[in-house]
């Protein structure tokens, strides 16, 4: 009998070493994401991360694109789509700015906006008016209707495959002025999950990325993928009076 015990402490021991390793290692890997506040998204909403290989991560102060806002577009909102953090392609003919849209817990259903808490948008329809406005600001058409919009819905089955997604929307916006005197182009791919955060990646692009444009989106597929229900990582929600830094280490080289 006191055998039996023994064992069963030593599994119960395991067990618990095990669930402390893997706690660890999933925290560890999204403080080393270096995507600041989304890092903490990703993890509310079971999306896992992975480097990609063909793409160096770079994290800067928030930048507008205003390269993509109409002449004609004269209103104060919606306002040019912002970001900190972007995938700078290695050849450098391609820039991947990325959204990663917040929410408030991970049991929400809606987009977190602090100061806003009112306005309830739910994440499951919230790709509408975030597209919308994105089609306002770039043809300054303020009255554009949905079926106007020149999207393209991939299959279900792409949707899976490449991100463990419901549903991948794609569009073209003009870029009215060249970003950085270089890039002419931008690419919309729009990434959504049921009862999860979606995801934007907007890719600006130079006439020698144009050909190849597919492979540049191709090689980002699987960066962002959402768990499975059987895959869930622990996550505790941190409190509501804690500050939170989710930043890479220091002497890590997020360069791959």
């Amino acid at each position: 009998m006191e055998q039996i015990r023994r064992l069963l402490f030593v599994f119960i021991v395991l067990i618990s070493q095990f669930g402390y390793s893997l706690y660890a290692q999933t925290i560890e890997d999204y403080n080393e994401i270096g995507l600041g506040s989304s890092s903490l998204t990703l993890a509310r909403n079971q999306v896992k991360y992975t480097l990609p290989s063909n793409f160096v991560l770079e994290t800067m102060e928030t930048e507008y694109l205003e390269c993509l806002r109409s002449k004609d577009y004269t209103r104060q909102l919606p306002f040019a789509p912002f970001f900190n953090n972007k995938f700078v392609s290695k050849d450098g003919n391609c820039i991947v700015f990325i959204d990663v849209v917040p929410v408030a817990s991970k049991d929400s259903k809606f987009i977190d906006f602090p100061y806003l808490q009112e306005l309830k948008l739910d994440i499951n329809t919230y790709h509408i008016s975030r597209i919308m406005y994105d089609f306002k600001f770039n043809t300054g058409k303020n009255d554009i209707s949905w079926q106007e919009l020149p999207l393209h819905y991939e299959s279900s089955k792409y949707a899976n495959m490449a991100f463990n997604a419901d549903t991948v929307i794609t569009y073209p916006l003009t870029v009215w002025k060249k970003y950085k005197k270089r890039y002419s182009y931008c690419h919309v791919v729009f990434i959504q999950k049921n009862g999860r955060c979606p995801i934007r990646l907007y890719f600006l692009y130079n006439n020698k990325a144009k050909k190849s444009l597919n492979k540049y989106i191709k090689s980002l597929e699987g960066v962002f993928r959402y768990r499975d229900p059987k895959d869930y990582i622990q996550l505790i929600e941190p409190q509501q009076d804690s500050i939170i830094h989710i930043i890479p280490r220091k002497k890590k080289n997020l360069i791959q």
